[in-house]
């Protein structure tokens, strides 16, 4: 390890949660689907096609699992998604919690495309001394009332002030996606002017923009409120655990990045990846835990205290799991135990919620949550705190077995031997 990839290192372990990982590994399939949306609209903007729609791709998952390094990944390294053509897309990726009207979604991808002109583009819809200020995309227009400031949609037949912009500076030269993280936020119905934003691009617009949702397991719910409709399985990422190659082949390439020399310790390496489950936020932490260690011993793993350092990771899971583990939950504790110990193969929505009901009882910690009235309440809740996540059949399980049985203890009951752990 030289000097800059110690500093490097001890940068790294500064960083908050949340922040990619030294290096991405995995997720092949998603990457070359999101690929695969860029020349979907592409093909449709160069033959002038508006049909050319329905290109919106969602990758959801629960917390930890790796939505925003898949993000990170793709603006860090756009060539990945380049097609045969070689037209490299543009990437634009927002939060959710940075979406206040159409206007944060149009600028962003102002400042992308022209960035030394975007300040024309900002003075044209910021502008309403004469009343109202109309800005939009595709087939919608968004008009601020100057009275009122609240955005109504009107249907445009023409080309918004957007796409007009654009062909104004010389129009597009690449595919472009845009990418929004915790898009399970973005909870509108299908008049809200974002929805009908968003509406204009999943429906084909004819601008070469493919739209990413990256979220929670119930993103696409979202995504059907705001009538984001008719979006194949086949665009819709469950990700969860990465296999055991993938888990192993992130602990070799990221000791390579901060070049930390393994060699004679492999197995030692492997036993502490060996508890998490391919769960990516579980990785990290043992990437953390381990680079610590290595900087204590200058570099030298003869000197590495291994019963220590799993023990801290070990407690780093627990941790992990204790946050992830809602006061609703804790309080409900032999509830969510019950309804984790009665998962069985193949389980869809509707028996989900019936086992949430057959468990409910009079004992505090058999209740609903003070505040949910509803089964399906406590399902979305379940979901948002990574417990439960829908695959790809529209089956329900726990996406990390460890936290099941986590669960299941923290409830005080034995688990069902018949259950399943992970069939994400």
């Amino acid at each position: 390890m030289n000097e800059d990839q110690k500093r490097e290192l001890e940068s790294f372990l500064g960083q908050t949660e949340g922040t990619p990982p030294p290096v991405f590994v995995g997720r092949r399939d998603v990457l070359e689907d999101i690929a695969q949306a860029a020349g979907q609209v592409w093909k449709g903007a160069e033959s002038g096609r508006q049909g050319m729609g329905k290109a919106t791709r969602i990758v959801q998952g629960a917390p930890g699992a790796g939505k925003s390094s898949i993000l990170s990944e793709v603006a860090r390294n756009p060539e990945r998604l380049g097609g045969s053509d070689g037209r490299v897309p543009m990437v634009v990726v927002l939060k959710s919690g940075d979406i206040r009207g159409p206007v944060d979604i149009l600028m962003p991808l102002a400042a992308r495309m022209y960035p030394e002109k975007a300040h024309e583009f900002m003075a044209r819809i910021s502008k309403n001394t004469g009343g109202e200020a109309g800005f939009g995309l595709g087939l919608f227009r968004f008009v601020r009332k100057r009275e009122t400031g609240i955005e109504h949609a009107q249907p445009d037949a023409d080309w918004s002030t957007f796409g007009a912009w654009v062909r104004q500076h010389g129009g597009f030269y690449r595919p472009i996606i845009l990418a929004i993280d915790e898009a399970q936020r973005l909870d509108y119905d299908r008049k809200h002017p974002i929805a009908k934003l968003l509406q204009g691009l999943h429906d084909g617009c004819g601008l070469p923009i493919a739209l990413v949702l990256a979220g929670l397991s119930d993103t696409e719910y979202s995504a059907g409120r705001m009538d984001l409709t008719r979006i194949p399985a086949r665009q819709i990422h469950g990700i969860g655990c990465f296999p055991e190659p993938d888990a192993e082949d992130f602990m070799a390439r990221s000791c390579s990045h901060f070049g930390i020399d393994i060699t004679g310790f492999e197995g030692e390496v492997a036993r502490l990846t060996r508890p998490c489950d391919g769960w990516p936020r579980h990785l990290h932490i043992v990437l953390e835990t381990f680079g610590r260690e290595v900087l204590r011993t200058g570099g030298d793993l003869g000197g590495a205290e291994w019963e220590r350092v799993r023990a801290e990771i070990s407690a780093g899971r627990d941790g992990y799991y204790g946050h992830q583990q809602s006061e609703q939950m804790e309080t409900s504790a032999r509830l969510t135990a019950n309804v984790m110990s009665g998962l069985t193969i193949g389980i869809g929505r509707a028996d989900v919620i019936d086992l949430i009901e057959k468990n409910i009882g009079e004992h505090p910690s058999d209740r609903l949550p003070v505040g949910m009235n509803a089964a399906e309440e406590f399902l979305i809740h379940l979901i948002h705190r990574g417990a439960l996540q829908r695959d790809d059949k529209k089956r329900y399980g726990c996406p990390i077995s460890s936290f099941r049985t986590y669960l299941i203890e923290q409830g005080g009951i034995v688990s069902n031997s018949s259950t399943i752990s992970n069939p994400v």
